[in-house]
């Protein structure tokens, strides 16, 4: 169900680049070598299969673990105004929360703040789960 996930992440994508004014590079995978900022991984962690099944047995459903982590720094705009990374994460944050929360309808299992040995780069992760039917492909909250 790897499609799935890919329908998701570019769906994602679409909608926080839509929808942000920050252009944030959003990618699958952290590789810790960007320089450019602000920066949003969106990792499937894992999927497994789960006992839940439709009454007549028809569709079974698998579970999926999303991890978002937010990365941002202070940004300046045209007018070299610096705009604080605080103002960019939860800007993003909430986009993040639109998407997963509100349109997809997944329970989020995580919202917090995230040491990072950088210390000028504020990281917030969010982690949100969801099972997803192996027919339709329809995502129920659990």
């Amino acid at each position: 169900m790897i499609e799935v996930y890919d329908e998701i992440f570019n769906a994602f994508k679409n909608y926080v680049e839509e929808n942000s004014e920050y252009n944030p590079r959003i990618v699958k995978y952290n590789t810790n070598t960007s320089t450019y900022f602000p920066i949003i991984t969106c990792i499937l962690n894992d999927n497994k299969d789960t006992n839940y099944c439709t009454i007549d047995k028809i569709e079974y459903y698998e579970e999926f673990y999303f991890t978002i982590d937010i990365y941002t720094k202070d940004k300046k705009n045209g007018n070299n105004v610096v705009i604080a990374s605080q103002i960019i994460n939860d800007e993003l944050s909430r986009l993040t929360m639109e998407f997963f929360g509100g349109k997809l309808n997944m329970k989020k299992t995580q919202n917090k703040p995230t040491p990072n040995l950088d210390t000028s780069i504020l990281r917030k992760t969010i982690q949100y789960q969801c099972l997803i039917g192996n027919v339709r492909e329809n995502i129920i909250r659990r």
